[in-house]
């Protein structure tokens, strides 16, 4: 589901709650790393609406964060789902 359709869609869903769902059920990190895939409804709303790719303000801080963990080996935590490339 595109981020398009999902701002445009009148569906109440909840967003993420990590004291009682597991991060992994509703996301994944793409596979170099760098951004936050929304796997479900909730996944995809919370992604959406916290900007946690950092898409909707256009200075790209979290990316360029991410990048930084990454080259440091602190990104992305060991126990999350990451999404695997095809060959």
């Amino acid at each position: 589901m595109s981020q398009e359709s999902i701002r445009s869609s009148q569906e109440e869903v909840s967003l993420f709650n990590p004291r009682q769902e597991k991060w992994s059920s509703h996301f994944i990190w793409t596979a170099d790393g760098l951004k936050i895939i929304g796997l479900t409804p909730v996944g995809r709303a919370t992604v959406q609406r916290l900007d946690l790719n950092d898409e909707f303000h256009n200075d790209g801080f979290i990316v360029k964060a991410r990048r930084f963990w990454i080259k440091g080996g602190w990104h992305p935590p060991s126990t999350d789902p990451i999404e695997r490339k095809m060959s």
